[in-house]
C-alpha cells in the first residue's frame, strides 16, 4: 500500500508512515529553503498537516513526494509574500558522497572542493539557486521543476543554463586561484 493510500485509509497510521518515510528528506529540503532549522521544522509541520488534511486532492499523476514538495513551496511562497519577498531562498548544499579514495589527503581535498562548490551555489541568485537545488539536489526533472515553480519550462531551462555558466565561471576562478597558490 502506498503512503497516500494508507493516509486515506487510516489517518493516524498514515501520518506515522508519512513522517517516518519522508520526514528527513522534507526537513533537509526545508532547511535549504529557509536556512534556519526552527523555521524549517515549522514549514515541514505545516506541510505534513496540509498533506494529511488534503490527501483526497492528491492525484497520482505526479509522485507523492513531488506533490508534498509543491505544498511546502506554496507555504514558503505565502511566507515570503507576507514578508514582502518574491523569490524562494535555498541553501544549496551538496550532499557528501561516500569517499572511495584510499589516500586521506585526496579525501580531504575532495571535501574542500565540495565546500567550494556549495559556497558557489550559495552565491547564485535565488531563482538560479532554486532550479539548481531542485534539479541536482532533489533530482526533479525539468517538467516537475516548471510545475513546482509555476514557471514555463523555457524559463526553467534558461535559469538552469545561466546557473551552470555562473557556477562554471566562479569555480574556474576559484580553482585557478588554488592552483596558482600551490
Amino acid at each position: 500500500m502506498e503512503t497516500w493510500e494508507e493516509i486515506a485509509a487510516d489517518r493516524q497510521a498514515g501520518a506515522k508512515r508519512l513522517v517516518a518515510e519522508y520526514g528527513d528528506r522534507l526537513f533537509t529540503a526545508a532547511c535549504r529553503i529557509v536556512q534556519n532549522e526552527t523555521d524549517a521544522e515549522d514549514l515541514v509541520f505545516r506541510t505534513f498537516e496540509q498533506v494529511l488534511a488534503k490527501i483526497g486532492q492528491f492525484s497520482s499523476r505526479s509522485s507523492f513526494f513531488s506533490w508534498m514538495y509543491s505544498v511546502m513551496l506554496n507555504f514558503r511562497r505565502m511566507d515570503l509574500r507576507r514578508k514582502g519577498a518574491n523569490a524562494l531562498v535555498f541553501d544549496g548544499e551538496i550532499p557528501d558522497t561516500e569517499d572511495m579514495a584510499p589516500d586521506p589527503s585526496e579525501a580531504l581535498a575532495a571535501k574542500a572542493d565540495a565546500a567550494t562548490v556549495r559556497a558557489a551555489v550559495d552565491r547564485l541568485s535565488e531563482p538560479l539557486r532554486t532550479v539548481v537545488v531542485l534539479r541536482y539536489f532533489e533530482d526533479f526533472d525539468l517538467k516537475e521543476i516548471a510545475s513546482l515553480l509555476d514557471q514555463p519550462i523555457g524559463t526553467v531551462k534558461f535559469r538552469l543554463h545561466r546557473a551552470r555558466k555562473e557556477l562554471a565561471s566562479a569555480l574556474a576562478q576559484t580553482f585557478q586561484g588554488k592552483t596558482a597558490s600551490n
